[in-house]
């Protein structure tokens, strides 16, 4: 057989197995295909029929969003029930709060009576001692707000004085319940929950009323009460104080004590707002009279 017969021969079959072998390869390739597709299409009707049966499941971000919502919910409001309770792990317990939030607080106590509701046992200590009103608050916000399930019954205050000044202190006395359950998973460890910083914003044994107290800064404004009204305007007042000295006053402007609170023009008359002894009051000047409360 000549040379290039043979050649072409050999070429021709090698031609004809690579031709057979991407049809095979491709018919594979075709077959894969379709087969994804229909797993595709198979998956989109179910998720359709899964989402057509729960409607919530299409807004899957506010899903989301309130589970997240919930679980900070359990992990702030949640109480953890011990098996044991004694006034050892009650003691220490306090301790440490005490010591974590609020060191100023100094206390005693002592275990005053056990019971039961239902399958729960509590124990009911009393804690006495004396801190300051606002390091009291925090602790007592402690033992409501941490994990442990403690609750407090009653709370009595008694104001430290020392020669009729408050001293800032408060004398305290606490009972609280620790309640346990034998049946409960035992807890090896517990962290304290971390609470927002809350301030106490009004102290109760703060006395808010009381007598003028003197006070230079408030004395070098105008003393409404020894001041004669000599002219006004719908926006400005003209008074005169004891020494003869002229003042103008518009509304909003300070005076010893408080501030021009408004003009009545149909009265002829300036109202004040002055607050001397923890109490706002209102005090009117009127023109070339009188004063009248």
């Amino acid at each position: 057989m000549p040379y290039a017969v043979r050649n072409t021969l050999i070429l021709t079959g090698l031609l004809i197995i690579v031709f057979l072998g991407f049809f095979i390869g491709n018919s594979g390739s075709v077959k894969k295909l379709n087969v994804i597709k229909t797993s595709y299409e198979n998956n989109k009707k179910q998720l359709d029929d899964l989402q057509a049966a729960n409607p919530d499941m299409k807004d899957h971000e506010l899903f989301l969003a309130s589970l997240k919502e919930l679980e900070k919910k359990v992990q702030t409001e949640s109480k953890i029930i011990p098996q044991k309770n004694d006034p050892t792990l009650t003691y220490k317990y306090l301790l440490d709060i005490c010591d974590n939030f609020c060191p100023e607080v100094k206390f005693d106590f002592r275990f005053t009576k056990s019971g039961r509701v239902e399958n729960i046992g509590y124990r009911t200590y009393a804690i006495f001692g004396q801190a300051p009103v606002r390091a009291l608050y925090t602790f007592i916000r402690q033992i409501e707000s941490q994990f442990m399930l403690y609750v407090i019954d009653s709370v009595k205050l008694l104001e430290d004085v020392k020669d009729d000044v408050s001293t800032g202190k408060v004398d305290f006395t606490i009972m609280v319940n620790a309640y346990y359950e034998e049946d409960s998973p035992e807890v090896e460890e517990v962290m304290f929950r971390k609470l927002k910083y809350k301030q106490l914003t009004y102290n109760p044994f703060y006395s808010r009323i009381h007598g003028k107290i003197p006070d230079e800064e408030q004395q070098r404004f105008l003393d409404p009460y020894r001041a004669t009204l000599i002219g006004l305007s719908p926006d400005k007042i003209f008074l005169k104080d004891a020494e003869g000295r002229i003042h103008v006053l518009e509304q909003g402007d300070k005076v010893a004590y408080g501030y021009l609170h408004s003009i009545n023009w149909d009265i002829q008359g300036a109202v004040f707002k002055l607050n001397e002894v923890g109490v706002t009051k209102e005090k009117i000047i009127y023109l070339y009279e009188d004063d009248k409360e």
